[in-house]
């Protein structure tokens, strides 16, 4: 059954290691399959991010550039989701995102998201967890690059 392997990947996303199994069922079964063919784009840089998704087959390339012309700065393959924080946070993406094969994706909406956080705000209080210890690990990290642009006297 492919919720289940669904919910075997979202549960190795950390954004999400905290959930339910039966919360990210309902995640995975309520979010729309989409296939895309090699070179779309999933959404570019300094759109609404209206939805994350949830690579299941192929593989994208990450840009930090609207038309996808510069160099790529990132993969994602099976496994990875894409344009979470941005879906969340009702926020512009901050890259674009263009297929680098066929890919099969599960795209989660932004109003699935807040529908599930808000019936079971268990699921929505992980989450949002899980968000603040990579804003903490990302500040750990700011901070240990400090003294690197502080100039002596």
């Amino acid at each position: 059954m492919r919720v289940k392997a669904d919910v075997e990947l979202l549960q190795q996303i950390p954004l999400f290691s905290n959930s339910e199994a039966v919360h990210l069922q309902l995640l995975a079964f309520s979010a729309q399959s989409v296939e895309l063919e090699k070179g779309s784009f999933l959404f570019r840089k300094g759109e609404q991010g209206a939805a994350a998704y949830l690579v299941l087959e192929g593989a994208a390339e990450v840009f930090d550039d609207e038309q996808a012309t510069g160099e790529v700065i990132a993969t994602a393959e099976g496994g990875a989701l894409l344009g979470e924080l941005s879906m969340i946070a009702n926020a512009a993406y901050g890259v674009t995102v263009k297929t680098a094969s066929v890919l099969k994706a599960k795209k989660i909406d932004r109003g699935l998201f807040i529908r599930l956080a808000a019936e079971f705000p268990e699921f929505g209080m992980g989450v949002m967890r899980n968000i603040a210890l990579r804003l903490g690990r990302s500040v750990d990290r700011l901070n240990a690059l400090r003294p690197i642009f502080q100039s002596s006297p």
